[in-house]
């Protein structure tokens, strides 16, 4: 049994892994508008309509989660590039050991 892949299957998880980073990268793109704009859009009618005792907790809350939800966003993409970057090391050096030089 060959425990290399061949050529077509190296290149088949390259494919892959390239589209996966590029889904995460797609899905922080979401979640920041969301938290960028929608969000914010949001808190501001809150603020505007309701002045209640428990009012400036719950926007203080939801402005830390705002910051969360942004800061994961660019994690994603750190991990996004990480992937990538991975996927493309690993691309070559398999595509090394088969002996194909790119």
């Amino acid at each position: 049994m060959n425990a290399l892949k061949s050529r077509k299957e190296i290149e088949i998880n390259f494919v892959r892994a390239c589209d996966q980073s590029a889904e995460l990268i797609k899905i922080s793109s979401s979640l920041y508008r969301i938290a960028q704009s929608d969000m914010a859009e949001t808190m501001v009618m809150l603020r505007d309509s309701w002045r209640g005792g428990s009012a400036g907790s719950f926007y203080d809350k939801t402005a830390e989660l705002r910051e969360q939800l942004m800061s994961n966003a660019q994690d994603l993409v750190k991990i996004a590039d990480h992937i990538h970057h991975t996927a493309d090391i690993i691309y070559h050096a398999e595509l090394i050991a088969i002996g194909v030089s790119n």
